[in-house]
């Protein structure tokens, strides 16, 4: 099965553990800035914390998880990147964090 890590549990998740990804959007540097809601969506943890984004093109992954619940997680697009989304559309992903111990 496909993997898609976080490196936090975002309160966007609810908690799926598995998601279909249904959607690839893409962001340009002339899409900037982006939504502060949309931010704040995309990169508050569970902690309150903001993931960083880093400076680039992006990638907007859509999904429609477990718990039939959709959520978006927003990618650097990196050569090559795009592709393999793209090539993954319509299939399952298991949903890992990373970099905190799962309860």
């Amino acid at each position: 099965m496909n993997v898609i890590k976080f490196s936090h549990d975002y309160p966007k998740l609810w908690g799926q553990s598995e998601a279909m990804l249904i959607a690839v959007r893409y962001f340009t540097k002339t899409d900037f800035p982006l939504n502060e809601d949309l931010l704040e969506y995309d990169t508050k943890t569970k902690e309150g914390n903001f993931y960083p984004l880093p400076k680039g093109d992006y990638l907007q992954l859509i999904f429609l998880g477990n718990k039939r619940i959709p959520f978006c997680s927003i990618r650097k697009n990196t050569p090559g990147k795009d592709e393999y989304y793209n090539s993954k559309l319509n299939q399952e992903f298991k949903i890992e964090i990373i970099g905190q111990v799962k309860p």
